[in-house]
């Protein structure tokens, strides 16, 4: 059975550079698209510029600006998932999508025996370490992408009845993203229910169009956390760095 060098769990652009530093790695990831930390929760419409430090964060940001996902002091988050997969097919990497981490058990010998469900069933892969790139540092947020013609009256309405609420405009003429804190140990669903009864009782004049699968977090958060930055070419490059520098490690030991 293959023994993998990291087991990483949570794909992310963070995840993604490290395993293109170490091609030994496979990415375990439970939903079924590859950007889970700026495309699913619609995070960050707003552009941090970044000037790439290696040819592999080049290559991507020259892809990314093929498709204008940056400009006018504005990336679109929206256009990142298909930029990012395309990017991510062209590359030899092992990503495991729709793949559940269930348990990791380290044997005596020191190598990680990690349990996983897929839609095939419980199976078992095998590493010499395992990080995991869904930890980030509180507090959580989660994104509700809303329409309105007229953004003032509704800033108030939803400023006023969600905790923490920062709305910010996206690449899309009329289109907000308003994200707002939740508890940490909050259920996505509850979250959703909760959003529609604040909508309703508030009468707030304004569509839903999309509320975001995943959660969020701000802050430092782990080396593979995508959470600590605002430019997904920064976070992708922070990956690809830290896999370099463990490589390197493994080579002098």
């Amino acid at each position: 059975m293959e023994i993998y060098d990291t087991l990483i769990v949570g794909c992310g652009y963070g995840s993604v550079g490290y395993a293109l530093a170490n091609k030994n790695t496979v990415i375990c990831e439970e939903h079924q698209i590859c950007d889970t930390s700026f495309y699913l929760p619609m995070r960050t419409f707003h552009y941090t510029p970044y000037a790439p430090k290696t040819k592999e964060g080049a290559d991507l940001q020259e892809l990314f600006d093929s498709f204008s996902l940056f400009k006018e002091g504005v990336q679109n988050a929206n256009g990142f998932e298909y930029a990012f997969c395309k990017f991510i097919s062209e590359k030899d990497l092992t990503i495991l999508l729709k793949c559940r981490v269930i348990r990791i058990l380290q044997k005596p010998d020191g190598i990680y025996d990690v349990t996983v469900q897929t839609n095939g069933g419980l199976s078992h892969l095998l590493a010499k370490q395992v990080l995991n790139a869904t930890d980030c540092t509180e507090p959580k947020q989660y994104t509700v992408l809303f329409v309105c013609d007229c953004i003032d009256p509704v800033r108030e309405q939803l400023e006023s009845c969600f905790e923490g609420a920062r709305i910010e405009p996206t690449a899309y003429e009329n289109r907000y993203a308003l994200h707002f804190v939740v508890c940490a140990d909050t259920d996505e669903n509850r979250i959703k229910l909760d959003v529609y009864h604040k909508w309703q009782s508030h009468a707030i004049n304004a569509k839903i169009l999309y509320m975001a699968p995943v959660f969020y977090g701000n802050g430092s958060g782990g080396e593979l956390c995508d959470g600590r930055f605002d430019n997904p070419i920064e976070a992708f490059e922070a990956g690809y760095l830290y896999g370099k520098e463990q490589a390197n490690v493994s080579i002098e030991s």
